[in-house]
């Protein structure tokens, strides 16, 4: 039976970038930002990986502080990239797994192509173009460790081989976190709707989102799998203001300091839209009718300082959320 807008979740990702612009003790308030997002109505929380390229946080040690600070919210990685090694991401995952209660959404993607991100990939000795190929092995091993639970696993592929390895601690759940994909490629779309449990672009419109999406519910039917197992997601940019011109000015600022892009260059790749609550809930409700049933939402700032995150955040929460839970 197929999703239905009452299913509708709404995420919030925690500033990342933050963290290094400045030395501040952003930081030390990740916990009680992260009970704050939960307080405040949002249904999950999100960190994003770029250690070199757009050094931030790591993704897993701030949602660690989130796990435990928090009860109810569900938390993501919006994305990890493939830099560990299978076991390593195996043993982390499956920590922050336990730590949370099994509220950990695994969301993996193999970067934007470019001379930042290469050079990231090969500061961790990887190939860029073995990129995809080692993610998906590395899943393979992470999925077979989980379900394993304690007992030795054996594994030859093309990047990575094991040989009788037990992984503990165990999953809170036996099957591991959900695996969520980022990629809007052919190949990709086939195999999560084959494999994965979830899609989760950075579509840049409601009809480019609707035909992935299409895409990928062709092959999870072909699988043999039911609507059930394959979440449809959306991580996008959203400003809301008293006017589409003042959300348009704080676009600018913040996607120019965060990227050093122009804002149409960086729409080419990312949804992203600013106006009044109103305008932004309609956007939104664009991929909604196009099978959005968690949206993650980036809340763009004039700074990249937290006190204007928090305003962001309070202000999407009052004005925002209340629109978005209309549409279910």
């Amino acid at each position: 039976m197929p999703q239905t807008p009452t299913d509708l979740r709404i995420g919030v990702v925690l500033p990342g970038r933050e963290s290094v612009v400045e030395r501040n003790d952003y930081p030390r308030h990740l916990g009680e930002l992260s009970r704050k997002i939960e307080q405040l109505g949002y249904d999950s929380i999100w960190a994003g990986e770029s250690p070199l390229a757009r050094s931030r946080m790591n993704p897993v040690l701030a949602l660690t502080a989130a796990a435990t600070t928090t009860e109810r919210v569900q938390l993501g990685t919006a994305v990890l990239l493939p830099l560990r090694p299978p076991v390593h991401l195996a043993h982390e995952l499956a920590c922050l797994d336990r730590i949370s209660g099994g509220r950990l959404i695994t969301g993996l993607g193999s970067g934007f192509s470019s001379p930042a991100t290469q050079a990231e990939f090969a500061a961790y000795g990887i190939p860029f173009n073995e990129r995809v190929g080692r993610m998906r092995e590395t899943l393979e091993i992470c999925r077979a460790l989980w379900r394993a639970e304690g007992e030795p696993v054996s594994f030859d592929g093309k990047y990575y081989q094991l040989k009788d390895v037990a992984l503990l601690p165990v999953t809170d759940r036996p099957a591991g976190p959900p695996l969520w994909m980022a990629h809007g490629g052919e190949k990709m779309l086939e195999r999560t709707g084959r494999i994965y449990d979830g899609w989760m672009p950075t579509s840049t419109t409601a009809a480019n989102y609707e035909k992935g999406w299409l895409r990928v519910q062709e092959a999870r039917e072909a699988a043999g799998r039911p609507a059930s197992d394959v979440t449809g997601a959306v991580y996008l940019s959203v400003a809301v203001d008293r006017s589409m011109e003042k959300a348009e000015e704080t676009l600018k600022a913040y996607f120019g300091a965060y990227y050093r892009l122009d804002l149409p260059t960086m729409r080419t790749t990312q949804g992203i839209f600013g106006g009044t609550p109103e305008q932004v809930a309609e956007w939104l409700g664009g991929y909604v009718a196009a099978g959005a049933r968690h949206i993650i939402l980036r809340l763009p700032t004039p700074d990249l300082h937290e006190p204007s995150y928090r305003a962001a955040l309070e202000r999407t929460a009052e004005e925002l959320l209340p629109l978005l839970r209309g549409l279910a």
